[in-house]
């Protein structure tokens, strides 16, 4: 049952990190202006394990990403006085929502079916 459970998990965050990389990748393109390309292209996300450990994802970006997320512009209009808009909305809202996503998948999906179905690949494999 480990070796299962660890494909399991390996699938899931592997399928949650591609997802997450695509869908932050659009929201990069449509709020942001390029000049190097280096913020979408640079993004990466890796699934990890271990002995003590079923699986781990990585997210790599380069740091001024969260910066960008985080940062507030100010806008004045005459007559209307100052507005505040908070950052780009392309870190957080994309990490914390797959997290989300990533815990209920984990925590519902894993099926007898799916574990039957993940053993005859091994089976497959083996042949």
């Amino acid at each position: 049952m480990g070796l299962v459970k660890r494909e399991f998990v390996r699938r899931i965050l592997s399928e949650e990190g591609d997802r997450l990389v695509k869908n932050q990748g659009v929201a990069i393109r449509k709020r942001l202006e390029f000049r190097t390309g280096e913020l979408e292209n640079t993004r990466t996300t890796s699934v990890e394990g271990g002995e003590n450990l079923d699986g781990k994802l990585v997210f790599s970006h380069p740091i001024h990403e969260r910066f960008l997320d985080m940062k507030r512009r100010v806008k004045r209009k005459r007559g209307e006085g100052t507005r505040i808009k908070y950052g780009y909305r392309i870190h957080n809202r994309f990490v914390f929502g797959h997290y989300g996503s990533i815990a209920n998948r984990l925590m519902n999906e894993f099926t007898e079916q799916v574990a039957e179905g993940i053993r005859r690949e091994f089976e497959q494999q083996m042949k």
